[in-house]
């Protein structure tokens, strides 16, 4: 089962230097606004550390991440990338609502397009 990105609370995340958004659960990707990348994340084993992305996980589902920036892919055959232990953390509020997340995207877009 996917849930609707707009009923979900979102916490503050980084991954690789970007900034986004993060939930633990199964995102329907539609639901997601157009302007971001849509990324699942994978744990290692069950560790609770994230340590590969890709557009869609089958095993070992960490959770939904979505960024306006673009995370860098490693394994251009398969669309993987690999992250470090010291490559990603929580960094701010923990339960953001989607109107916020929506906001931050949209001024997101306009800063980007004005540089």
């Amino acid at each position: 089962m996917r849930y609707d990105a707009r009923t979900e609370n979102w916490m503050s995340m980084e991954v690789k230097g970007i900034q986004g958004y993060f939930s633990d659960m199964r995102i329907d990707r539609d639901s997601v606004p157009e302007e971001c990348h849509f990324w699942e994340l994978a744990d290692c084993d069950s560790d609770g550390m994230p340590c590969r992305y890709r557009p869609a996980i089958l095993v070992n589902f960490f959770g939904t991440f979505i960024t306006t920036g673009e995370l860098p892919i490693d394994d251009e055959e398969t669309q993987t990338g690999y992250i470090e232990p010291e490559e990603w953390d929580f960094t701010g509020d923990y339960s953001v609502p989607y109107y916020a997340v929506a906001d931050n995207v949209r001024r997101s877009m306009r800063i980007s397009m004005r540089a």
